[in-house]
């Protein structure tokens, strides 16, 4: 009897040791974590050439390789840094002093965060796996019609817009730039909360603690406000809060000026940058993108104009010859005299 007693003390301590899902738990749950799973897949809008200052990024949906052409040389010269193996049997790349003898290889991947009604405008995450590297690196676009941002805002609305009025603004985009090499990301984040005419600035920094969907809250002295405890971007995890508090102490009040913001038609993705990237229109095959580099490496620089104008000038070179000093009839009788 004690022996048994004692085998179902162990085996409820054992089940006690673990935590049980409840109705109202924080955690989040599987199904939330689906939302993350990336794909092959290109999304529809992000399919076709996209042209930027230093370079053209190709995303096809019948690749996994993450394709891009550097713009170097005050873009006089393309430099097709990354493709796949394919690209070499259609056209040869070039081999020269700036381009790699081979191209980069890189796995790409995608999923998409959110578009709106239309279909017109969307975001999303690009993971690329870098030469040499186990784990994907991550890029959250944004595409406002036919413009690619990277630093942006995805709006949430209150639940309860009575007791919360106003919307909230995540700060999504961590990166400068789509690389062909692992580039730093921001260490922090700055989401907006808008009530009204009010902006209230708020900060996020990188967390080890479990996502969970906690609500933190602020006051302006006036109203108490709720936004997310933490943001989930570029697989990094960024709290508002300290520890395990709901309590936001860092909180900065601003006027709301909606003009200094470009949004696209639902009012989904806020920005305030300057597109990265612009979709080139017509030819959307690897093809296409591959002429175009053929064409602008036709292309030759003008020869450089002179540093002077041209001019008529007359330098008289007659009289020029007959001075002494310049002639050559008194040369030897000049260096006679030089040794006297």
């Amino acid at each position: 009897m004690k022996k048994h007693f004692f085998v179902f003390i162990l085996f409820s301590f054992f089940f006690s040791a673990f935590p049980q899902n409840t109705v109202g738990s924080s955690v989040v749950t599987e199904a939330e974590e689906d939302k993350y799973v990336f794909s092959t897949r290109v999304p529809q809008l992000l399919q076709g050439i996209w042209q930027g200052e230093s370079r053209l990024i190709y995303f096809s949906g019948d690749e996994t390789s993450f394709n891009c052409v550097l713009r170097v040389f005050y873009k006089w010269y393309d430099d097709r840094a990354a493709e796949s193996e394919q690209y070499a049997q259609l056209t040869s790349r070039d081999n020269n002093d700036t381009t790699n003898r081979t191209a980069f290889n890189m796995e790409i991947q995608y999923r998409t965060l959110g578009e709106n009604k239309n279909k017109n405008s969307g975001a999303y995450e690009i993971a690329i796996r870098y030469p040499g590297q186990k784990e994907f690196t991550y890029f959250p676009v944004a595409i406002i019609g036919d413009k690619l941002y990277l630093n942006f805002f995805i709006r949430k609305n209150s639940i309860d817009p009575e007791a919360n009025p106003g919307y909230f603004l995540i700060d999504t985009g961590v990166s400068s730039g789509i690389t062909i090499s692992p580039l730093a990301q921001k260490k922090e984040l700055l989401s907006y909360y808008v009530n009204g005419n009010s902006l209230y600035h708020i900060r996020y920094w990188p967390s080890d603690m479990d996502l969970t969907s906690e609500q933190a809250e602020f006051s302006d002295g006036n109203s108490i406000f709720y936004v997310d405890k933490f943001i989930l971007t570029a697989n990094r995890l960024f709290t508002c809060t300290t520890g395990r508090s709901l309590k936001i102490r860092n909180m900065t009040k601003s006027s709301f000026d909606e003009t200094a913001f470009t949004f696209d038609e639902d009012r989904i993705i806020y920005t305030t940058d300057e597109p990265y990237l612009i979709k080139v229109p017509g030819s959307n095959t690897k093809e296409g993108l591959l002429k175009a580099v053929e064409l602008n490496n036709q292309r030759r620089h003008p020869p450089q104009k002179p540093p002077f104008p041209p001019s008529n000038i007359n330098f008289h070179w007659k009289e020029i010859s007959d001075l002494e000093k310049y002639n050559p009839y008194t040369w030897n009788r000049r260096n006679l005299d030089i040794h006297k």
